[in-house]
């Protein structure tokens, strides 16, 4: 592993899982008359919050392992690394959108060149590939976050930190609660107007910073206050921060049903959610947790695999659901959702053996020549 990465936490494994888990489900078929899994399907918007607050921590851990060691965290590897994990699976599949039909879950009417410059989530209408829109948000974060370690190290103090990300995330909630009382605050609940919502406030990057700054955070704290990190994540701190969490995101669904797209839930959903989430990770980080989670079987595969079931999961499993309703079988008829599962899973293996794994590999030659050093063993963060 290397000395920039924080060292392996298989509870952050279950938490990817997890954050897949939901995605999935958002992005499924909500039928009448199964209220239980709508309620949870429409909390899976959250899973990309999840996302943010891990790709938060241990992005910006390894930024910051650097500068805790009086050395400037090195720009071309940071790309090179961040460059040869994205880009070979989603240009593959971004190919697959663009010129075979036939895969897309719907028409793309998104122009190519705003995928390749990761500028698809400003103006945004759903549409083939529109889930593509979390990634944007991330390489914004890519680009912003290695500058901003870079000007603030050995010129800022916790405190100053501190106060810093607070008024940033306060500032977020300001900004959605302007432009809902500006956008939507006189609309009737069946106006159409409502279809500009996640346009304006779901997808832009301005409107998602709270789960990636969260994730930040406690990689700050890890990396700069480590007495601290490990007081957290042992005992009975460890037991209440996970309450904590489950408390935040338990409100979280509460709004998500009753005040949906409303004011109080565009201002608190987000950052309640990227609350909620960063306490569950700093919980599943403690000892006890990866030992635990390291047991559970098939964990650390599906982990592994999060990122390739995310970019595949909308085309296979509409796919399945198209070829198999000819034959009167629904989205929910078991058949349907094992056949989904099973293509999803296939594609996503292909795409990681076929894919990921030799970009990784290249990429670890890369770095060796980069620093000089041998060849480090691949790693997916």
């Amino acid at each position: 592993m290397n000395t920039t990465e924080p060292r392996h936490l298989a509870g952050l494994d279950l938490l990817r899982c997890l954050a897949i888990f939901i995605v999935v489900l958002f992005h499924y078929p909500r039928p009448e008359g199964h209220e239980s899994y709508r309620m949870l399907a429409n909390f899976g918007w959250t899973g990309v919050e999840l996302f943010f607050v891990l790709s938060g921590f241990l992005i910006g851990s390894q930024l910051m392992e650097p500068v805790s060691r009086g050395e400037a965290p090195s720009l071309k590897r940071f790309y090179l690394r961040r460059s040869l994990r994205i880009l070979p699976p989603y240009l593959i599949v971004l190919a697959l959108y663009l010129f075979v039909p036939a895969w897309s879950e719907s028409p793309v009417q998104t122009p190519a060149w705003r995928f390749l410059t990761f500028t698809q989530n400003f103006g945004l209408r759903r549409n083939g590939f529109s889930h593509a829109w979390s990634l944007c948000v991330e390489e914004h974060f890519y680009l912003v976050l290695p500058l901003t370690v870079l000007a603030l190290r050995g010129r800022v103090r916790a405190a100053h930190l501190l106060v810093g990300a607070g008024a940033l995330m306060l500032g977020g909630m300001l900004l959605r609660a302007w432009l809902w009382q500006r956008h939507f605050s006189m609309l009737a609940p069946e106006d159409t107007a409502w279809r500009g919502y996640d346009t304006l406030l779901y997808y832009p990057t301005y409107a998602r910073l709270d789960g990636l700054l969260c994730g930040a955070m406690l990689a700050a704290l890890r990396v700069f206050r480590p007495a601290t990190w490990e007081r957290w994540t042992r005992g009975a701190r460890a037991g209440a921060l996970a309450g904590a969490g489950l408390a935040c995101l338990g409100v979280v669904l509460w709004l998500n049903e009753e005040h949906f797209r409303y004011l109080a839930h565009t201002m608190l959903a987000f950052p309640l959610t990227s609350l909620g989430y960063a306490a569950l990770l700093v919980a599943m980080a403690s000892p006890t947790a990866s030992r635990v989670c390291a047991r559970i079987p098939g964990v650390k595969t599906f982990a592994l695999l999060s990122f390739t079931i995310y970019l595949t999961h909308k085309a296979l499993q509409a796919q399945a659901r198209g070829a198999l309703e000819p034959h009167g079988l629904d989205a929910f008829h078991p058949l349907t959702l094992l056949a989904g599962a099973a293509a999803v899973l296939l594609a996503s293996l292909a795409l990681h053996h076929g894919v990921e794994r030799p970009a990784l590999k290249w990429r670890s030659r890369l770095e060796a020549r980069l620093s000089h050093e041998p060849t480090p063993r691949p790693a997916l963060r």
